[in-house]
């Protein structure tokens, strides 16, 4: 088991693409580690620099206390599941659950007691007969994941390894993914560009965006209070909705003016402070609102429906409103004609203010958001000890503490 800490990675092609910047945070040992955004944000180039398929052009990377920024992936201790599994098709299930094994020349007695505990926990004890051919998408991923459990890694890495699937295999994997870092209390790293898992698999989220961390947090923080427009538009099904608005005080206190409409909101009862209600008054910012929180009512904005998708226990608005396009998630029972004209209510309290110029997020003040960025750990720590007395074992104890709080108050921040 390990932690991995990564200090101001930098990733820079020959082309002189910047493929990663300034990737900074710290992964606790036995945490689920989610990094998703969208294809070409570097989420997949932190990963291979973490297994050393990837060499690092800048900053520190740590496993548990050592440094690895030069050391071999075979002495890594990590594994890896890839998006195409990467089985051998000359080998059926158990050769290939068991050739990393041979090639570290364990005793057959050991690899096969290995091969077939991970064969009963992944439940593809009647595949290992079978070569790859002879098996569905979702078999295949099974024998990728036990080929990397008999390694009994300190750090497993995987890269979209469910982008394959369908849809109903995708949830009933995650499910076993869930399952097995349960079971193993192993550190999980794992890519995706697919937004549902994340939410549903990650002890914490790192958002990305163009090589750079946007925001991180656990699935919750992310959610409902998202760092910027960025995070705000990507994390959420469907996404949040956003309109442009005016802050504007007048004799019943402040309201938002959104093209000839208006939505009171009183000091007390808005989620903006006093002092940023006062520093934003007469300012443009851009207004967030969750479909889900979206209401019909008899008074509110009114706008006319483009299109009414009827999913059975929900229906999906799309809404002019304002002069844009608005998402509202409403109950299965809701049918409306394109064409009709609505009035949709939208509670104050719901809302997410962002600086138009800026797109941070005004309810999170330190929402630069590298909310789990650590500062410079004690050297005690990062320096692999050599057989420590009890002198040093309470100076490395100290210095944990010391990563941990400083961590703490980063987060918390």
């Amino acid at each position: 088991m390990a932690s991995i800490t990564l200090k101001n990675l930098k990733k820079v092609y020959d082309n002189q693409v910047l493929a990663v910047s300034d990737f900074s945070m710290e992964i606790q040992d036995q945490e689920f580690i989610v990094l998703v955004g969208p294809s070409g944000c570097g989420k997949s180039t932190i990963l291979r620099m973490i297994a050393g398929l990837e060499e690092i052009s800048g900053g520190e990377l740590y496993i548990g206390r050592q440094k690895m920024n030069d050391v071999p992936p075979r002495d890594r201790d990590i594994a890896m599941v890839f998006q195409n599994y990467a089985l051998y098709p000359h080998m059926t299930a158990y050769k290939n659950m068991a050739f990393g094994l041979e090639n570290r020349k364990l005793p057959k007695e050991q690899i096969d007691a290995k091969v077939r505990e991970a064969a009963r926990i992944l439940d593809i004890e009647d595949l290992l007969d079978r070569k790859p051919k002879a098996m569905s998408g979702g078999q295949r991923q099974r024998v990728a994941l036990g080929r990397a459990m008999v390694r009994e890694p300190a750090v497993f890495l995987l890269d979209e390894p469910l982008s394959n699937l369908d849809a109903k295999l995708r949830t009933s994997m995650r499910s076993e993914i869930i399952k097995l870092h349960q079971r193993l209390g192993t550190t999980f790293v794992y890519v995706t560009h697919d937004q549902i898992e994340a939410m549903t698999m990650g002890d914490r989220i790192v958002v990305m965006k163009d090589g750079v961390i946007q925001q991180i947090g656990t699935p919750a923080e992310v959610y409902h209070r998202p760092a910027n427009l960025f995070v705000a538009g990507f994390i959420g099904t469907p996404p949040m909705n956003f309109l442009p608005a005016v802050l504007e005080e007048d004799a019943a206190g402040y309201c938002l003016r959104l093209g000839g409409s208006a939505l009171s909101i009183s000091a007390a009862g808005s989620p903006l402070s006093q002092e940023c209600l006062a520093r934003y008054r007469g300012c443009r910012i851009t207004l967030g609102i969750r479909p889900d929180q979206l209401t019909l009512g008899e008074e509110g904005l009114p706008a006319q429906v483009d299109v009414a998708e009827a999913l059975g226990g929900e229906t999906y608005l799309y809404l002019e409103c304002c002069g844009v396009r608005l998402t509202a998630k409403l109950p299965g029972t809701v049918t409306m004609p394109p064409g009709a004209t609505v009035h949709i209510q939208i509670p104050p309290q719901q809302l997410h203010f962002f600086d138009q110029e800026s797109g941070r997020n005004l309810l999170c003040p330190s929402a630069a958001s590298a909310a789990a960025v650590i500062s410079e750990p004690p050297s005690e720590l990062l320096a692999e000890p050599q057989s420590p007395g009890p002198k040093k074992r309470s100076l490395l104890a100290k210095a944990k503490a010391f990563a941990r709080t400083a961590h703490r108050e980063k987060t918390t921040d």
